[in-house]
Formats: structure tokens, sequence, C-alpha cells
């Protein structure tokens, strides 16, 4: 990066800002908003795109991850399983993008995103069904079935997620309250640590394909990083109904970005 890229870099930065204040306030990853802001607006091609969004994805959530780790919220084993399982996933998915048009990518990226907006819905609506509010006192001995379903679980949402570029919190969070039955708390930890493996691997499998730009990177990092500590304190004083309609708006209209602009 040079002097000559600080200007795009003071760019993104103001522009993932307020991006990342939306984020923070939704409580979402953000890499498919980031995919459709640098291909819609800074014209990154796709597949850099995505990888920047992946590698700016991790910073986000491992500092996050940290945070949770503090407040006792993940489940280690769990985490580390599905962690380990979608970073495999991760690799392979990144991979296999590369060798997808750049149209057709873009395409496939738009519709992940409209898919990924119906599954925030159904989150929405399953979530206080399905969470436990028990008190946290470890991790319980697991039969092998729930092993391979953390494995299944990991390796579809962490190829999913670098092929497409998108957080996929929602599914594996399903995944976490439905098939592995973990409380709420720990089931936002434990995935924020999830993705910490999946969006590192994938964007370094990205990257030693040239497919992650530093400037763009250092500027949504920023943006992101700084607007998602603002939006965040505003989450608790939103009404339901506004935070429910906005975390199923937001992934919809990255969607449309990449659909029809």
């Amino acid at each position: 990066m040079s002097a000559t890229d600080l200007p795009l870099v003071a760019s993104l930065t103001l522009s993932t800002l307020l991006i990342g204040i939306v984020i923070g306030f939704i409580g979402a990853g953000g890499a498919g908003v980031v995919v459709a802001l640098l291909t819609s607006v800074y014209h990154l091609p796709i597949h850099q795109a995505i990888g920047t969004a992946l590698a700016t994805m991790c910073f986000v959530t491992l500092a996050g991850s940290f945070s949770h780790l503090r407040e006792g919220n993940v489940a280690p084993k769990v985490g580390l399983v599905v962690g380990v399982a979608g970073a495999v996933g991760a690799v392979a998915g990144a991979r296999l993008s590369l060798d997808v048009p750049a149209a057709r990518l873009q395409l496939l990226a738009g519709l992940g995103l409209w898919g990924l907006a119906a599954l925030v819905w159904v989150r929405t609506r399953l979530a206080p069904s399905l969470a436990r509010e028990s008190a946290w006192s470890g991790e319980e001995p697991r039969p092998p079935r729930d092993w391979a379903a953390s494995v299944g679980l990991g390796v579809s949402g962490g190829a999913a997620a670098a092929f497409l570029g998108v957080g996929m919190a929602p599914f594996i969070q399903l995944g976490y309250l439905a098939v592995l039955r973990l409380p709420l708390r720990q089931t936002v930890g434990t995935t924020m640590l999830t993705l910490v493996f999946i969006s590192a691997t994938g964007s370094l499998a990205l990257a030693q394909a040239g497919s992650v730009s530093a400037p763009h990177l250092v500027g949504a990092t920023l943006g992101l990083a700084s607007g998602a500590f603002l939006g965040a304190r505003f989450t608790r004083r939103a009404p339901r109904d506004l935070l429910r309609g906005a975390v199923v708006l937001v992934p919809f209209l990255a969607g449309a970005m990449l659909l029809f602009l």
C-alpha cells in the first residue's frame, strides 16, 4: 500500500463507518454487505471483493471472540470442532470460487444474500422458541452424532461463506440452537469464534491467488470496527420490531446491489 492509496482508504473508512454502525446495531457480520459495497461502489472485481471482505470479517470476529471468551459466552470444544471443520470447508469454497466466472459469481453472491435474508427471517422467528437461557456451567459430554453434526455444520457453513463471501452466522446459529442445543448466549459467542476460523482460512486461500486488496482491506476494517462499536451501543435501545426488520432488510438490499447495480 502506497501514499496514493490514502484517499481510497479514507473514503472507504468513512463509507464502512456508516455500514459498521448499522451492522453493530443489528448484530450482523457484514461480509456480504462489504462485498456489495466493494463491487458496486468501488468497482473491485468480485473475486477480490470476496477475499477482502473475508479478511475484514476475520479482524472483526477476532475482536468479538475475545470479548465473548472473557464473558464466558463460548462453548470451546464445540466451537473448535465446528471452526476447524469450517476452515476446511472455507478453503474448498474459496478455491472453487476462483474457477467461477466473475459475472456468474456475482449473481450467485447476490442470490446467496437473498437466501441469507430469508434465513435471518427464519432465525428471528425460531430463536426465541429454541433458545435455552439456563445457567451455563460448562460443556457436557456429547454423543457421537453431535460431533458428526458439528463437522457437517462447519464444512457446509465454511464452504458457503468462502465461496459467496457472505457471513453464514444465521445458518451456524440455527445449527447451534436447534441441533447442538446451546443456550442463546453461548450460541452467539461460539458462532463468533467459528467465523474466525472460516474467515481467516478463506481469506488466506484467496490471498494466495491475489484476491485480497490491501488498501480496501485497511479502509473496510477501520470503518467497520469503529462503526460496529458505535452501533452496538444503540441495540438495546431499539424497538424489537425495528431490529427484526433491519436484520432482514440489510442482506436483502446488499443482494439487490450485487444483482442490479
